[in-house]
């Protein structure tokens, strides 16, 4: 039951994410803002952190492009 509590709430996390790029969210400090608008904000800086991997599966598995590597300060899109 947690495990697949924790999978739920990582896939519905990725698609907030995912959302994020499509209404024009473009890094990871603006897709933050957005999704944990209600963290505080000194929780913001681990929050981009777990933004980013999810980020990194999104472009590994070509819904997202970056502009290089997935890293903390790149740019990302939906593909």
């Amino acid at each position: 039951t947690y495990v697949r509590a924790l999978k739920r709430h990582r896939q519905m996390r990725e698609a907030a994410i995912f959302d994020r790029l499509i209404a024009g969210d473009r890094t990871i400090p603006e897709i933050v803002a957005a999704i944990y608008a209600d963290t505080p904000r000194q929780l913001h800086r681990a929050a981009g952190l777990s933004v980013l991997a999810h980020l990194e599966d999104l472009v590994a598995s070509g819904q997202a492009i970056s502009n290089g590597p997935p890293v903390v300060d790149g740019r990302y899109e939906p593909a």
